[in-house]
């Protein structure tokens, strides 16, 4: 399992083009709709990762 990261990302609209700049280099460029969408899907996943049980996270 994927370390879960504590930083949140950084969006950005610049040229009609939707940036997500993270740690560790990670970059990301969307069009607003992707973006959008993006948005809606990241935060039913928070909603419902918010109810689960977080015993399995990795320890490191």
């Amino acid at each position: 399992m994927l370390k879960p990261e504590t930083i949140a990302g950084v969006a950005s609209a610049e040229n009609g083009v939707v940036t997500l700049d993270g740690p560790d280099g990670l970059a990301i460029a969307m069009t607003p709709e992707a973006a959008a969408e993006t948005g809606r899907r990241l935060i039913a996943a928070a909603e419902r990762a918010a109810t689960q049980s977080t015993d399995q996270l990795p320890l490191e």
